[in-house]
């Protein structure tokens, strides 16, 4: 089945609209499916060590350990890379933004409580041109932070500078590092791919948990069983896709004399270029 989304035949949104509403029976398969595999990939956290602060609690980007979800795909790509002398650790910093929560003290201040470091985002620092980094003769014309990310793997912070390969004899270094480590080139690539494995399925799992608990939601929230109730704070019930349906059907058409029989409004409009008749042998294009 072809979707034009621009300009269609006026009978091609009346067949297509029909096909996605009979679809919408699949719905609770598909709930149930996305929790199977969910479940079935497994969870990573990582453990930082906590620092209490006036502000609440944050963490620090010390890592202190990690967890995985036992008899999950993700434990057994974790098991295979340790067996071959990977540090999961290393991996990724695996963080959740959603893990922070805000809270409220009784001088109504707010509290923070971080369960990731830097509520589990990395960002861009933000720079002060009368605050730059300092120098190393003291003249306070150092570079800035501005624009580098606010993470210790994140080197030219770390180095005070963003430094240029020309700015010093970068080819002996390169070719002593690489006369060390190419004995085990083979090793260190399947070490990559694995966490390249790892990482993608965390990626899925979270492209599984919006599907089911963003797009979907938007879609048929509070309408389709297993479904979660659509939470206006977040979501808009105008966009659910009913409603979609049933604003697009009363701009395509529009009631015959008898006021039943349902008249499909044509490119003559100037108000509708974007639809034009159907002819009868495109009946078979869209089924």
């Amino acid at each position: 089945m072809q979707m034009p989304l621009a300009e269609w035949p006026v009978g091609y949104f009346r067949s297509y609209s029909g096909w996605l509403l009979r679809h919408r029976r699949t719905i609770p398969t598909r709930i149930a499916t996305l929790n199977a595999e969910i479940q079935r990939i497994g969870f990573i956290k990582v453990d930082y060590r906590t620092i209490d602060t006036n502000d609440g609690v944050i963490k620090s980007e010390e890592k202190t350990g990690f967890s995985v979800t036992v008899g999950s795909v993700l434990e057994k790509l974790l098991q295979a890379y340790i067996a071959n002398g990977g540090n999961p650790l290393s991996i990724s910093g695996f963080m959740y933004p959603q893990s922070t929560t805000m809270d409220v003290d009784a001088n109504g201040e707010g509290i923070r409580s971080e369960g990731y470091p830097n509520s589990g985002v990395v960002f861009p620092m933000s720079g002060d041109p009368n605050d730059p980094m300092p120098s190393e003769d003291d003249t306070g014309y150092g570079s800035s932070q501005a624009g580098m990310l606010g993470t210790y793997r994140y080197y030219p912070a770390r180095q005070g500078i963003r430094v240029s390969p020309g700015a010093y004899d970068h080819g002996a270094v390169v070719k002593t590092m690489h006369q060390m480590r190419a004995w085990a080139n083979q090793d260190i690539r399947n070490l990559n791919d694995m966490e390249a494995r790892i990482i993608k399925m965390c990626d899925l799992r979270e492209q599984l948990i919006r599907e089911r608990d963003v797009i979907l939601v938007q879609a048929f929230g509070g309408v389709m069983p297993g479904v979660q109730t659509l939470d206006n704070e977040r979501f808009d019930a105008n966009l659910l896709v009913q409603n979609i349906y049933q604003d697009m059907a009363n701009l395509v058409f529009k009631p015959g004399g008898d006021g039943v029989t349902l008249i499909p409004t044509h490119k003559d409009d100037e108000f509708l270029p974007f639809t034009f008749p159907a002819v009868s042998a495109e009946f078979f294009d869209w089924i």
